[in-house]
């Protein structure tokens, strides 16, 4: 979609040359040349040459340059029209160009006054020009770059959509995968690791039980301690499936890392707070916490233009609670990004809760809420 997108802006940038051309040879083959009206169309086309092909960025974003060319555009297309009505031919491109290069209520105020460029021509039916011109011809243009805007809006609205589905679908891949690592390594505590401290524990009971010169008291002691290698090891591969960040810290710890993360990049004061008896949770509990700190602040950095964001962690007595507050610009709750949907989704699947309050101008919070046994 945005490759057949930029061809469709090339072929709007390369449309007047087409124009120009035609315009220039019918007055070449009309009557005798001027070299004039020839500097005028070479001057011209490196004018939409340098604002438009050169730059394509500029248009409707740098709002002064294209003005700039806009007003160039209408002077040099004038001197054309003045010296001969072929260039009369060009001007239809105009109408096209000032939808190309301004934005907004813009564009529309460029074809009135692209329409006129109709007057310029010696010999014209004032009368005639003027109904024509603002009966049919303005109101057509102007009803052509409308519809142009709309399915244009309509086909950035679902590039944009199409793009954060795709980013949602990823971040649920990604997820399910750290699940399925959560769920495995939940069970191989559950079997494996509790199994092995079981059986450790029998052997040293054993090892106890037996006389120091008995030969079997060697083959126990063997015997246990490759038992609790064994341990060792599964609990290595335990922590090795905890997820990115969780991986090597406790949650809080994880919790204050995206912090000062954030800070770094958004240069924007912050204050951690974790409360409560620190434990460790279940591994999709974390990840669910992590992410949805993660997801917050992401919105205080990119919507909120915050002032100071506080962010807490609670360990109760049976719930872990994670409250994010900023002071900045706030929205409204109802309307939800997808962001803040996955985050409520993931949550969900967990028994939690997530609350968001917010109103425009009084910040945000977002309280999440997860069973902490």
């Amino acid at each position: 979609m945005v490759e057949q997108e930029r061809r469709w802006n090339l072929v709007w940038a390369l449309a007047p040359y087409g124009l120009l051309a035609v315009a220039t040879g019918v007055y070449l083959v009309s009557r005798p040349v001027t070299p004039a009206p020839l500097v005028v169309v070479a001057a011209l086309a490196v004018w939409h040459w340098w604002f438009v092909m050169a730059h394509p960025e500029w248009w409707e974003h740098r709002t002064g340059l294209m003005l700039l060319y806009f007003a160039g555009l209408l002077a040099a297309t004038s001197s054309l029209l003045w010296h001969d009505g072929a260039f009369a031919i060009f001007v239809p491109a105009c109408y096209g160009l000032a939808f190309l290069a301004l934005p907004g209520w813009l564009a529309y105020a460029g074809v009135l006054v692209v329409s006129g460029l109709w007057l310029v021509p010696q010999g014209t039916d004032l009368g005639v020009t003027l109904l024509v011109n603002f009966g049919v011809t303005t109101p057509m243009a102007i009803l052509i770059g409308w519809i142009i805007r709309v399915m244009e809006r309509e086909v950035i609205r679902r590039r944009e959509m199409n793009e954060r589905l795709t980013v949602l679908s990823a971040e649920n891949a990604r997820l399910q995968v750290l699940e399925e690592r959560a769920r495995v390594a939940r069970e191989m505590h559950d079997t494996v690791a509790q199994g092995l401290t079981g059986i450790v524990t029998q052997l040293e009971v054993a090892e106890e039980l037996t006389s120091a010169g008995d030969p079997v008291r060697g083959r126990i002691a063997t015997a246990r301690r490759l038992a609790r290698d064994s341990l060792v090891e599964v609990r290595r591969s335990i922590e090795a499936l905890r997820p990115g960040p969780l991986r090597d810290a406790r949650l809080g710890e994880a919790v204050e890392r995206a912090v000062v993360a954030w800070r770094e990049e958004h240069g924007v004061p912050v204050h951690c707070t974790v409360t409560g008896d620190a434990r460790p949770l279940a591994a999709e509990t974390e990840v669910a916490v992590l992410r949805a700190a993660q997801e917050a602040l992401a919105n205080a950095g990119r919507h909120a233009r915050a002032g100071r964001v506080d962010v807490t962690l609670s360990y109760m007595e049976d719930v872990v609670v994670l409250d994010v507050l900023d002071d900045g610009v706030g929205f409204d709750p109802s309307v939800r990004g997808f962001g803040l949907t996955a985050m409520e989704e993931r949550v969900a699947l967990l028994g939690g809760t997530v609350t968001v309050e917010s109103a425009y101008g009084n910040g945000t919070a977002v309280n999440v809420t997860l069973d902490a046994r």
